[in-house]
């Protein structure tokens, strides 16, 4: 899933090169619209991949597929087994209090290190984001408003000027995105998962570090607590 990007300058000039060619392989293409379809719960934890329905359906041959594959598999969001082929990983309740707990820690640095580091610029393109994040909301579109709420994680990640940081962050946090757009499908918790937002967002805003980091980690406790109900509870 493609999210909004900063256009603020990176400590490094990211100027492009006029002689570059920049189109992304059919693989990677196909491989993006295959994590669409595991965030917004078209293709189910411990749904097998069928390659000759995805071919039809996708328009693409078996090749490009199987290589999206291993790519998904990289990111952590599919396994492939012997003879089951790939499957979408479905995480055992131990897995989600984990990578919750990481994404935390992870978070918290990255807003705290944001507060300290972020531009005037990127802090108004997050300011940016969570506006339109609230627009989706008061639309009641969950895709639109998903796409602005995980952006808005990833410029304040990407505005702690910290590639160790942003790159492990990415990577675990794609492993969530089906549960976090999932939560969204429960009015409750798409209204707490608001409220959470506004009180980091504005905490970011005025470069309160302390109170930051302590309103986004409760934001990923609250997370993992929402997944970890009983399913009858989550409904």
């Amino acid at each position: 899933m493609v999210y909004p990007a900063s256009t603020a300058n990176n400590d490094t000039d990211s100027s492009p090169d006029p002689l570059a060619i920049h189109h992304p392989t059919l693989a990677a293409v196909v491989a993006d619209k295959l994590r669409q379809f595991i965030t917004d719960g078209t293709l189910k934890p411990g749904t097998g991949l069928n390659e000759r329905d995805l071919c039809d359906r996708l328009k693409v041959s078996r090749t490009p597929l199987r290589e999206a594959y291993r790519i998904l598999s990289a990111d952590g969001l599919v396994s492939i087994q012997p003879k089951r082929g790939a499957v979408v990983i479905e995480h055992s309740p131990a897995d989600i209090e984990n990578i919750f707990d990481v994404l935390a820690v992870l978070e918290g640095l990255a807003i705290r290190q944001a507060v300290q580091r972020a531009t005037d610029q990127e802090l108004q393109e997050i300011a940016s984001l969570h506006a339109r994040m609230l627009e989706g909301f008061r639309n009641q579109d969950i895709k639109a408003y998903f796409v602005a709420s995980m952006g808005t994680h990833v410029a304040i990640s990407r505005a702690a000027h910290n590639p160790a940081l942003t790159s492990t962050y990415e990577r675990l946090n794609l492993q969530v995105q089906a549960l976090r757009y999932k939560s969204n499908l429960d009015r409750d918790e798409w209204t707490a998962g608001v409220a959470d937002h506004e009180r980091f967002v504005k905490a970011l805003l005025e470069r309160d570090a302390d109170a930051a980091e302590k309103y986004i980690r409760e934001h990923l406790t609250n997370k993992k607590s929402y997944h970890l109900k009983p399913v009858a509870t989550t409904v």
